[in-house]
């Protein structure tokens, strides 16, 4: 079996992003960056053993990323040097004495590295090629010193960078004055045949923070319920819809328990109180207030603040009436007001069979969660 080891050159400090800790140390889709480079190397059969090279100093944050990796591939991390060339000879140098037949060098701040662009580089060193590299072709048109220049004949090149061991280790004690920032670099100033094999669009490196600018996810969470009113005219609204034939709810508005869970759901991913403190019962105003206005203003409180709905799920509990029946027109009503797909929106309904509150035919509560986003730069 061939040693496939990989070496992860994460020393830089990130000059041009601008940061008070290193890239490779944040959050980028919910994972550290380092940790989810490494797993997915993990995740590649082939790869035999893993070396990071770190920033000095940052021994005790490695360490405490991977705390709970029992993988022995894991090798112990080395200290990096001065350029990324000097910290990938460093880790060259402490993998030399694990008779290493092949070494993939692969930047840490590529997070969306898969395990296709990196067997395919580790499948055609197999075949006998000295060195591999991953490119893509650009889909941007080219200029070259101010003149335009076939995007044909330019490839865009990424990382991991596949070599055999021997080959690129020589190189870099060879040329170990000369700064390069790729290490396919070396092999053209030897003569040694670079080949290339298809990389990924995805697998970009993080140089600024905009480029690790991701959707701020929130949830939020709402309850209301109403008991029956005594007073037989009333008419009942659920989502914004007239439900005809059935005795409205009590309270100062319209009483729409739906609209009012999915408001409170709204304020609460907000951050922005809840219905009760925005609306208070107690001012008169409100009485028979249509409860879609309460709607209204949370979709101009989510434009406001440019967030948007991912999706938002109400489940309504009352013996009576058929929710089903309606569903469908409160979506629309509903998708109207938030100024979103009907797609997004799920309502239902449920009984609590003859339990309880609803189950007493006393009333109807309802329950409501929405999801938004708006994105943000992660510091």
């Amino acid at each position: 079996m061939n040693k496939v080891f990989v070496v992860i050159p994460a020393a830089g400090m990130g000059d041009r992003f601008q940061s008070d800790k290193p890239k490779q140390f944040l959050y980028y889709n919910g994972e550290i960056i380092i940790r989810s480079v490494v797993k997915t190397f993990l995740d590649v059969k082939d790869v035999y053993a893993i070396l990071c090279v770190i920033p000095e100093g940052f021994l005790e944050r490695y360490n405490f990323i991977f705390r709970n990796f029992q993988d022995k591939r894991i090798l112990p991390p080395v200290i990096g040097g001065e350029t990324r060339k000097d910290s990938v000879r460093n880790g060259l140098q402490a993998i030399s004495k694990l008779s290493p037949d092949y070494v993939l060098i692969h930047d840490a701040a590529r997070a969306n590295i898969d395990k296709n662009t990196i067997n395919s580089v580790i499948e055609a060193l197999k075949s006998g090629e000295k060195a591999v590299i991953p490119g893509i072709s650009p889909v941007d048109s080219v200029r070259i010193s101010g003149k335009h220049f076939d995007r044909k004949k330019v490839t865009l090149v990424q990382t991991p960078q596949g070599f055999d061991f021997k080959t690129i280790f020589a190189l870099h004690n060879k040329y170990s004055a000369l700064n390069v920032t790729d290490d396919a670099g070396l092999c053209d100033i030897e003569g040694i045949n670079v080949k290339i094999t298809q990389g990924n669009v995805n697998n970009k490196k993080i140089t600024y923070k905009s480029d690790i600018k991701q959707p701020e996810i929130r949830i939020g969470f709402g309850f209301d319920t109403h008991a029956f009113s005594k007073d037989k005219t009333r008419e009942l609204f659920l989502m914004g819809a007239y439900i005809e034939g059935h005795i409205g709810l009590e309270g100062v508005s319209d009483a729409d328990v739906g609209i009012h869970s999915l408001v409170d759901a709204i304020l609460g991913a907000l951050g922005k109180g809840s219905i009760g403190e925005l609306f208070p019962p107690t001012d008169m105003k409100f009485k028979n207030y249509d409860s879609k206005k309460f709607l209204k203003y949370c979709s101009a409180l989510l434009l406001k603040y440019e967030y948007s709905v991912i999706n938002c799920d109400t489940t309504i509990v009352c013996e009576t009436p058929n929710i089903s029946k309606y569903s469908e027109l409160m979506k629309k009503i509903v998708a109207e007001i938030l100024m979103i797909d009907d797609t997004l929106i799920n309502i239902k309904g449920k009984t609590t069979e003859g339990l309880g509150f609803t189950g007493r035919k006393e009333g109807i509560s309802a329950y409501s969660s929405v999801l938004i986003r708006n994105s943000r730069n992660i510091d």
